[in-house]
């Protein structure tokens, strides 16, 4: 078997990018891209990590270029098979990248008949719920002639998370008939079907077949916009009971929901210098606006602060805050660099709702393929505590998509609300440059920067926020259920795009929760009631420190798992990059 990463295209080349890919090499450890299990209604979830295959590229062994979080699979033989993260306009159907999978008999003598070439993705999934699964392609050949049904595209399913294409047994034909010159692409085929998850894994499979073994003939095939959309995994019915009290018993109480002031937010604005028109000083780091302290975490990277007066990042007035973390001649570069802004809030009411509102946005200069390399954040201390690393509640800021660093695009607004834990607190805001990539650098705008209270009348939590620290075993839906709120909430309130990825060590802050799980309700007099299990994160994984020599699949292979599922547990976006003394986190059923 052979494969190569650089062709020659008759018409437009191939963009493979060696340098985004020499950068991604340097990277150690990083999370799956996120976007791709975006919320698609009030219930279901694509539960495939990139889908669109927006989220990157990496090269895997013995195919080529496979979309981030996707496995690849061949049969050898009499063949040569590429994988490729195609760029041509004409072959991608959603957004600037597909993923290209060829067969071809060029120099293969003989030529071997019934060869395949496909991609799998092992998602969690509700066990006995329904998904539907949607799919684009396009099959392009360098020999229009022959039989008509020469080559098709297959797809099929396994239950649980041991991922093996050969023991597929309900391959499914996509029904996609028209065959485009290589060179001349034509429309995009759709395909829709509804599966039946059996399990609380759904391993999905997608192939190429080029049925005859004819020589010299090249099949190309282009998938994008692949979708398995479903409930996210841990989601189960709600449902409502109803107790009736019998003759002489008093009903269990009703809980209710607290009314406060929060319907409107306006009047006083409580930050100083918002809008970074009242000036700047100059310090050790650079230009702070006024009225604002400043902060980085150091190590493995440079850090700027400036006036910002670009006016396509400048939202009001002239003037906004530019925040820099880059990695420009530092090696080795330190992941998790921090760099912010902060300030003393005084003047408030202990108990009351609070609106912040900012504009911003992030922009940077290489740094791979992740779209969430870069991140926004805001927290606060009660008191005077100035000190950054005391705060306990960081939550993402949305401010859409990363732009090139000379190529904004139009400032975001985000606006969050929360109470306030007593009169005084420091407002902390911060950029977050994530992977320790070299030459990289990270800018975050901010401007228009309000603290309003709100009034009026409205329902909200009886209680303020907790954290918790995920552990070896968790899952974002156990963790949701442990604490009474929807996977949906916990991950919206965590700024978490893929409900499928946490990390161990991470600190979620738990939507309308106390410093402990609610207490379980006591049943009124002469009600029987049956109380649900207590949720258990099931049994505790191994965990295994990686030694000199060893490699992700061989590690794998070792405890029996999918070298894919295992890295996507360990967030490993790379298969080919760990490190000796790491500590990965084994699966187990």
């Amino acid at each position: 078997m052979n494969w190569s990463i650089l062709r020659t295209w008759p018409l437009t080349p191939r963009k493979q990018q060696w340098g985004i890919l020499a950068a991604a090499l340097l990277i150690g450890l990083g999370l799956f891209a996120v976007n791709s299990a975006a919320r698609t209604s009030a219930s279901n979830v694509n539960v495939l990590a990139n889908g669109n295959f927006e989220d990157g590229f990496v090269i895997q062994p013995g195919c080529g270029m496979v979309g981030v979080g996707w496995g690849c699979f061949t049969n050898g033989g009499g063949a040569n098979y590429g994988f490729y993260q195609e760029q041509w306009g004409p072959v991608v159907a959603n957004g600037a990248n597909s993923q290209l999978i060829e067969i071809n008999t060029a120099g293969s003598f003989p030529a071997d008949a019934d060869r395949y070439a496909g991609i799998y993705q092992t998602a969690p999934v509700v066990d006995w719920a329904e998904y539907t699964l949607d799919l684009k392609g396009m099959i392009r050949t360098t020999e229009m002639d022959g039989d008509p049904w020469r080559y098709r595209v297959q797809v099929g399913w396994s239950q649980g998370k041991t991922a093996d294409w050969t023991k597929v047994t309900n391959w499914q034909d996509v029904g996609w008939d028209t065959y485009y010159p290589r060179t001349s692409p034509g429309a995009f085929s759709s395909y829709n079907r509804k599966l039946l998850a059996e399990a609380d894994h759904l391993t999905l499979y997608i192939r190429v077949w080029k049925k005859w073994g004819v020589p010299e003939m090249e099949l190309d095939v282009s998938f994008d916009a692949i979708s398995l959309t479903g409930p996210a995994a841990g989601s189960k019915p709600t449902a409502t009971a109803t107790a009736t009290a019998k003759p002489g018993q008093t009903p269990a109480p009703t809980a209710t929901a607290t009314a406060v002031a929060v319907a409107s937010c306006g009047g006083q604005n409580f930050v100083a210098n918002g809008t970074f028109e009242g000036g700047f000083n100059a310090t050790a780091i650079g230009h702070v606006g006024k009225s604002w302290g400043w902060f980085t975490n150091g190590g493995g990277a440079n850090y700027g602060f400036y006036d910002e007066q670009w006016p396509p990042v400048v939202s009001d007035g002239s003037h906004g805050q530019l925040i820099e973390i880059n990695s420009q001649g530092v090696f080795p570069a330190d992941a998790d660099r921090y760099a912010g802004i902060y300030q003393k809030i005084t003047g408030l009411k202990a108990g009351t709702t609070y609106q912040l509102t900012l504009a911003g946005q992030l922009r940077g200069v290489d740094g791979g393929d992740d779209t969430h390399r870069f991140a926004a954040q805001w927290g606060y201390t009660s008191g005077g505590e100035t000190d950054w690393a005391k705060v306990g509640n960081w939550q993402g800021i949305d401010l859409g998509p990363i732009h090139p660093r000379t190529a904004p695009g139009p400032m975001a607004t985000a606006t969050v609300k929360f109470s306030a834990p007593a009169s005084e607190i420091v407002l902390f805001i911060r950029g977050w440059k994530k992977w320790g990539t070299t030459e990289t650098e990270m800018d975050l705008n901010l401007d228009s920067i309000s603290l309003t209270a709100c009034t009026g009348t409205t329902t909200t939590p009886p209680s303020t926020t907790c954290q918790y620290v995920v552990k070896p075993g968790d899952s974002l839906a156990w963790i949701a259920q442990k604490y009474g709120v929807t996977v949906q909430a916990l991950a919206a309130h965590n700024s978490i795009y893929n409900v499928n990825i946490i990390y161990i060590g991470q600190v979620l802050t738990i939507p309308g929760c106390s410093t402990a799980p609610a207490p379980t309700a006591t049943p009124a007099p002469a009600v029987t009631v049956t109380p649900a299990p207590t949720p258990t994160p099931g049994m505790t994984p191994t965990t295994y420190t990686v030694q000199p020599g060893d490699s992700l699949s061989a590690i794998a292979a070792r405890f029996g798992v999918d070298v894919y599922y295992l890295a996507q547990v360990n967030g490993i976006w790379n298969i080919n990059i760990i490190y000796v003394g790491q500590v990965l986190v084994i699966p187990r059923d």
